[in-house]
C-alpha cells in the first residue's frame, strides 16, 4: 500500500524523531505560555491549534471567520485531546471587523501571535469581489496583524 511518505519520496517523518526527543521540554515550554491562533479552523490552522493545544498551554485562543468549522474544531479536538488545564477559547469574528478590533483591545497580550489566515483556493483572476477579498485578506490583514502585534509585544 501506497503511503503519503512513499508519495513525497521520505522514508520517515521529517520532524518525528525531534518532537519525540524534545517532548517534554516542548510541553514544559508551551504549558507557560500563551498562544493566539488567527485562522485556526483551515488545514494548517487546525494541525497548528491541535498541536499546541495537546502540549497543555496556559492560554489558547483561536479566532477565525468560520463559525461551522470553529465548532468542528473544537469537537474534535474535545474528543481526540479532552481539555487542557489552560484557558482554551474560540471566537468567531472577521479579523476586519469593529468587534475583533475590541478583542484585541481587550485580550491582546499573548506571547505568541500566528496569523494563518488566508484565501488560497480561488480563481481571483475571473472574480474581481474574491480578489479584493484575498487582498484584504492576505496583505491588509496581515499588516494589521504585525501592527497588532509589533503595539502588543508577543
Amino acid at each position: 500500500m501506497l503511503t503519503i511518505l512513499d508519495l513525497i519520496g521520505r522514508r520517515k517523518e521529517l520532524f518525528s524523531e525531534d518532537i519525540l526527543n524534545y517532548e517534554n521540554e516542548l510541553k514544559k515550554t508551551i504549558s507557560k505560555l500563551s498562544f493566539f491562533v488567527i485562522g485556526g479552523v483551515g488545514s494548517i490552522g487546525q494541525a497548528v491549534t491541535k498541536e499546541i493545544f495537546k502540549r497543555n498551554p496556559k492560554i489558547l485562543h483561536v479566532v477565525d471567520i468560520s463559525e461551522n468549522n470553529m465548532v468542528e474544531l473544537v469537537r474534535d479536538i474535545r474528543s481526540s485531546y479532552g481539555y487542557i488545564d489552560g484557558e482554551f477559547k474560540t471566537f468567531s469574528l472577521d479579523i476586519g471587523s469593529l468587534e475583533y478590533e475590541a478583542f484585541i483591545n481587550s485580550f491582546g497580550k499573548y506571547d505568541y501571535v500566528l496569523n494563518l489566515s488566508a484565501l488560497k483556493h480561488v480563481r481571483s483572476e475571473k472574480d474581481p469581489f474574491t480578489l479584493m477579498r484575498l487582498i484584504d485578506t492576505n496583505i491588509f490583514n496581515t499588516k494589521k496583524t504585525i501592527q497588532q502585534s509589533t503595539k502588543n509585544r508577543p
